[in-house]
């Protein structure tokens, strides 16, 4: 009888210590998510599917504001390093830049740094490889 009591204990212990372990683990929902199902997740409403970003995007808008701009290579973002891309992904375009105009909204509520890597490389992905040379020493 103890020994399947032990038995029992152990099984139930086992099953609560590991769902906890997995939980701990894959806590973000978009840890094992790819640059690319997050940037179409998180961004292609405004910077494109194609990263193509919203048309007449180097025209301000009436209220002062400017359309969100391409990640392709046609834009600016290779301009930037990474860490200032990652912040902006993170905290938004207005802190960044101290521009109260800058629309970019902060994504820190619902994405992690690593998530904001994922999306950073996965745009560089699609640059050529003077373009990704040039960003990576700081334009």
């Amino acid at each position: 009888m103890n020994r399947k009591v032990l038995l029992i204990a152990l099984m139930i212990m086992v099953t609560v210590f590991g769902y906890t372990a997995y939980t701990i683990r894959t806590s973000s929902p978009t840890a094992a998510e790819s640059g690319d199902v997050l940037y179409e997740r998180h961004c292609a409403a405004c910077h494109g599917i194609n990263l193509e970003g919203q048309a007449n995007w180097q025209t301000q808008n009436p209220d002062g504001s400017w359309p969100a701009p391409p990640h392709d290579e046609t834009g600016h973002t290779w301009h930037h390093r990474d860490d200032y891309l990652i912040e902006t992904i993170l905290y938004g375009g207005a802190s960044v830049t101290g521009n109260q105009l800058n629309r970019m909204p902060a994504f820190n509520n619902v994405l992690t740094n690593q998530d904001a890597k994922a999306i950073i490389e996965y745009i560089k992905s699609t640059w050529s490889d003077e373009i990704r040379e040039m960003q990576k020493n700081g334009h």
